[in-house]
């Protein structure tokens, strides 16, 4: 049985600018100016991590995509 790793990690581990390509990188930097943050990097063992970013003022929230596009509409579930 897989224990629950929720609540020991960080939610945006130390090495995230490793873990971000050249594109998502660039595309970060961009959208921060907008008041967008990642907000959190969900990691699954068999998948590729899946960034998580907010804006605070419009309280959206987007998946980062390995092409620097933002994803409004890309339906991941949420917790509050």
């Amino acid at each position: 049985m897989v224990q629950e790793q929720r609540g020991k990690l960080n939610p945006v581990p130390d090495n995230v600018n490793e873990q971000l390509n050249e594109d998502q990188l660039f595309a970060l930097k961009l959208v921060e100016k907008y008041g967008w943050n990642l907000e959190f990097v969900r990691q699954s063992l068999n998948l590729d991590p899946t960034f998580v970013v907010s804006n605070s003022k419009s309280h959206q929230y987007a998946v980062l995509d390995k092409d620097g596009t933002l994803d409004i509409e890309s339906g991941i579930k949420l917790r509050h």
